[in-house]
């Protein structure tokens, strides 16, 4: 598999234990948006086999984060209804911690990397929290929706049905409808085949060949120990959690539009080629391109117009969206200040997390375009956000 690397460009997944699961995620994304008929979207082990003097161009695809769609809404309605109205890959909140200045935090982390530690334990998850939001004391209740959280399965090395339901959740592969028998060491056949694919995509065996041996069996006891599959339950609970609903913070996306799937099926389904003027390509593949939106058609005209020159792309690792820059006039009490440089902006911005959380503090004085800040809506008409690719040339590859 290839080595997908944390996006917050630290190593807490791997401290966490939840590195695999994280990069199984990924990988279902990747295979499947290749799997795209027609599409030159690729993979990225493809663009490993790139000929030795050949090296993949990075483009940076960059839009507003204001939802130019929900145009018609008040800047307030925009702030309030985040699960409704924040649709261009950046959420935000609007914070008046007691006694402490003001802040607006425009957040563009996806679910998946909580999901991932939510796989791994409670603990996990509640630490990736506390990451962001030291002194936070979330509860089971909070953020999977149930009182207490899943116990880690015996490590007998059996897979029963609890084995198979945990495989399934951790791994993402969805074909729980086909014979999911109990299975001990010993076994032949289809049905261990599917069980190794599942530990193959957690790095815990390297061989896929329907014999449920010694190696197979240690597998097995390995991810029964070290998994609980509780991404599902945080997945479901985001709309709910008060630790990102904003009434305690913010600490990834939850807007229906703003997953990783979304995201996949854009570029994928934007790189199969066509006759046409590139800019009308989001048309085609609506309702996965929304015309409308910033985002959708600056990502789907540049991969089609890439495409059309005899180009492939694949999204570059870490996948994820990047804060890039405020625009504007900004002034603290009459004085220009750079708003993006943190030798000169007093702490004003900070971006963290990979440039995926960007934190602005109102301090009193603090102007943008000669006008005081009321909303994060404001900000975000400024904020510039962007998604990273790989491109090269079909005869780039061996």
């Amino acid at each position: 598999m290839f080595p997908y690397q944390d996006p917050t460009g630290t190593d807490f997944l791997e401290r966490l234990g939840a590195l695999e699961t994280y990069r199984s995620k990924l990988k279902l994304h990747y295979d499947v948006a290749a799997n795209e008929p027609g599409t030159n979207f690729e993979t990225l082990e493809r663009f490993q086999q790139l000929k030795p003097d050949k090296q993949a161009e990075i483009a940076t695809i960059p839009w507003e984060a204001f939802p130019v769609k929900q145009a018609g809404a008040t800047d307030q309605r925009i702030d309030r209804d985040r699960l409704e109205l924040q649709e261009e890959y950046v959420e935000w909140c609007l914070e008046s911690p007691a006694g402490e200045t003001q802040t607006i935090t425009f957040c563009t982390e996806f679910p998946e990397y909580f999901e991932a530690l939510a796989d791994v334990s409670f603990q996990a998850l509640e630490a990736g929290i506390q990451q962001i939001m030291p002194g936070a004391n979330p509860t089971a209740q909070e953020l999977l929706g149930v009182e207490r959280p899943p116990a880690s399965l015996v490590g007998d090395g059996v897979v029963g049905s609890q084995t198979w339901t945990m495989l399934d959740r951790v791994s993402e592969i969805e074909d729980s409808s086909l014979d999911q028998p109990l299975l001990r060491r010993g076994a032949r056949g289809h049905a261990v085949q599917r069980l190794q694919e599942r530990l193959q995509l957690l790095s815990l065996i390297n061989v896929v060949d329907g014999d449920f041996g010694p190696g197979t069996e240690a597998a097995v006891k390995a991810a029964q120990e070290r998994y609980i599959g509780a991404g599902h339950l945080f997945r479901e609970q985001l709309a709910r959690n008060p630790w990102n609903d904003g009434s305690q913070g913010i600490h990834c996306m939850f807007q229906p539009f703003n997953k990783l799937t979304f995201l996949f099926k854009l570029v994928s389904q934007c790189c199969v080629p066509k006759a046409v003027n590139p800019r009308g390509m989001c048309e085609i593949v609506s309702p996965n391109c929304v015309p409308e939106r910033n985002s959708d058609p600056l990502v789907c005209t540049t991969a089609q117009r890439q495409v059309q020159a005899g180009r492939h792309i694949t999204l570059k690792d870490p996948v994820k969206i990047r804060i890039l820059k405020l625009e504007g006039r900004w002034k603290l009490n009459g004085q220009t200040i750079d708003i993006n440089d943190p030798n000169q902006n007093q702490g004003i911005w900070q971006v963290s997390r990979g440039e995926q959380r960007g934190v602005l503090r109102l301090f009193p004085g603090l102007e943008l375009d000669s006008s005081s800040i009321r909303t994060g809506a404001q900000v975000a008409r400024k904020l510039m956000v962007g998604v990273d690719v790989l491109v090269a040339s079909a005869s780039d590859f061996s």
